[in-house]
């Protein structure tokens, strides 16, 4: 009973070993070289607008300020974001630094 099911579970999963997944050029595959020389204007103008805003960000919902580039900072979503002139303003307004990035 068990090598039927080891039959019927591989012969559905090696058709799907063998096939590529369609890439309409827009879509980063893990693996797939970003080129960082010709960005879209869309990354940049938003890239722009951030450094106008501030030199740290943090997030509404938490009390952790960061270097823009932090892996935490990433993941606050545009409309938590709160962006803090310089370390002091952060913590004039409460925020204390991330230990991950280690701010000022």
């Amino acid at each position: 009973m068990k090598l039927a099911f080891i039959v019927l579970a591989l012969a559905l999963l090696v058709p799907l070993a063998f096939s590529a997944p369609v890439n309409d050029g827009n879509t980063n595959i893990i693996g797939e070289a970003i080129d960082i020389l010709h960005p879209n204007s869309e990354h940049v103008s938003d890239a722009v607008s951030k450094a106008s805003e501030g030199v740290f960000v943090g997030s509404i919902k938490s009390d952790k300020y960061h270097y823009p580039s932090c892996q935490w900072a990433e993941k606050i979503k545009p409309e938590n974001e709160i962006w803090f002139s310089s370390s002091q303003d952060a913590r004039n307004q409460g925020y204390v630094p991330c230990k991950v990035c280690s701010p000022p």
